[in-house]
């Protein structure tokens, strides 16, 4: 053991010019309370190295460095923490604000959609083959306009058919009202005078016995023919084949009217002025009659139908104003009226069908966008309102304000309800007696329980 100890000294000598190489003294080692050779020879001893226990600092100068500084900047990485923990504790500079309160109408909010004001479900009265299409969907129509027709040959062959029919009992009816003809009736006059004159003739002759009574009757019986013919001609047509003949005509005629429909039929036009919705056809396809195959609507103005809850139906009334704001338009907000309010409950749902007529002169509310309707009514009531930038959303997405503590002079979360916008802030519906003081800037560099330094507001 005596004969090591003089060795030791000079290893001891060595390890400290090694420590000043690397800019380190033995105060220094000392302060990091650790012993930066010692640990590095220990490593440098481990199983299966070979290396001697004491190092020769000519041959291991750059082999310790390594070591020398992964021990020695541990201890500097460990203490360099306590400066940013410093720094957190640092306050935030916040300003305050009071909410305001302000008078507001009462509201029902309420979400729906937007409907056409009129949808018309065009069809075929009238089954056949489709030749042409005219319209695209969204394409802009007007009353009356031709959207598609059907291959009408035959509804055409039919028309002209019943149309002959109807000139050949009108014609028939003209004649039995006009009655006969003077030529006619002529004729009748001159054939009665003759029957009359040879009645009177063999008459004589059958009373002086010179003539068999066979003979006479036939004679008779001719001129009694002939005077019922021109007291017929003289009467005119009776009024029942007068009748015959004009409801033959009126038949003839409806049916012409009813194959005129028909044909007219082939073609399908605009009910409405508006865009078209939907189209169910191409050309070649076999329709049905009655089958609806276009639809038009009418989009100005846009009806927004919302589901009002029980507890909130009584708040809304007929003609009351109310604002749509579509999320699909950017949130753009429309002002409307209420048009109608349902009187009777959806069974599921349990909610009132309330419609909201909006103006929409340029077509920018289109059928089925999803729609936030708030409807105001005539009362109104104290609100709380803050500046929207001071309601901030945890990664959940609830809304919440930070409060200010005066006592503590830190900032705590409170969770809120927001409501509508009202002018340039929104209404805080909960979570807010109105006496706090909010930060309103400064929020999204505080946490809960931060502590906060007053730049501003405060009243």
């Amino acid at each position: 053991m005596q004969a090591r100890t003089p060795a030791a000294a000079p290893q001891t000598a060595k390890d400290s010019s090694i420590l000043k190489r690397h800019g380190l003294t033995r105060a220094a080692k000392r302060k990091l309370r650790i012993a930066p050779l010692q640990i590095a020879k220990k490593l440098l001893r481990a199983k299966g190295t070979g290396f001697s226990p004491y190092i020769n600092p000519a041959t291991s100068r750059w082999a310790l460095a390594p070591a020398l500084c992964l021990f020695v900047l541990l201890p500097l990485a460990a203490c360099g923490h306590k400066p940013a923990q410093l720094a957190a504790d640092q306050p935030v500079p916040v300003r305050l604000r009071a909410p305001h309160r302000v008078q507001q109408p009462v509201s029902v909010a309420a979400s729906g959609a937007v409907e056409a004001n009129v949808t018309a479900l065009s069809a075929f009265q009238i089954a056949g083959r489709v030749a042409k299409v005219l319209v695209e969907e969204g394409q802009p129509v007007a009353k009356g306009q031709v959207l598609a027709e059907l291959d009408a040959t035959d509804y055409r062959n039919a028309y002209d058919g019943a149309a002959a029919q109807a000139d050949a009992a009108r014609a028939t009816d003209q004649k039995a009202q006009a009655g006969l003809r003077p030529q006619e009736l002529e004729q009748a006059r001159i054939e009665f005078d003759r029957w009359q004159d040879e009645y009177t003739r063999m008459k004589f002759l059958y009373e002086h016995k010179s003539l068999p009574a066979n003979d006479f009757k036939k004679i008779e019986a001719g001129y009694q023919a002939a005077q019922q013919r021109y007291d017929m001609a003289r009467q005119g047509t009776r009024v029942q084949d007068k009748d015959a003949a004009s409801a033959q005509f009126h038949a003839a005629a409806a049916q012409m009217h009813e194959a005129r429909k028909r044909l007219a039929d082939a073609r399908l036009v605009a009910p409405i002025a508006g865009f078209v919705g939907m189209r169910h056809i191409d050309v070649g396809d076999t329709v049905a009659a009655g089958m609806p195959v276009i639809s038009v609507l009418d989009l100005n103005p846009a009806k927004v139908r919302v589901g009002i809850p029980e507890a909130e139906i009584g708040k809304v009334r007929q003609g009351a104003r109310a604002t749509v704001t579509i999320p699909s338009l950017d949130g753009r907000e429309f002002e409307g009226k209420v048009e109608t309010v349902g009187v009777a409950a959806d069974p599921a749902s349990r909610t009132y069908s309330v419609k909201i007529a909006v103006p929409n002169p340029q077509h920018l509310l289109r059928a089925g966008m999803v729609a936030e309707a708030r409807i105001f009514g005539s009362a109104t009531v104290n609100a709380v309102t803050l500046p929207g930038d001071a309601v901030v959303r945890d990664p959940k997405g609830v809304t919440h304000v930070y409060v200010y503590d005066a006592a503590q002079q830190r900032v705590y979360m409170r969770r809120v309800d927001v409501g509508a916008p009202l002018d340039n802030e929104v209404e805080i519906s909960g979570g807010l007696s109105g006496n706090e003081q909010v930060v309103v800037e400064g929020q999204q560099n505080v946490r809960e329980g931060s502590p906060a330094k007053i730049m501003g507001g405060g009243q």
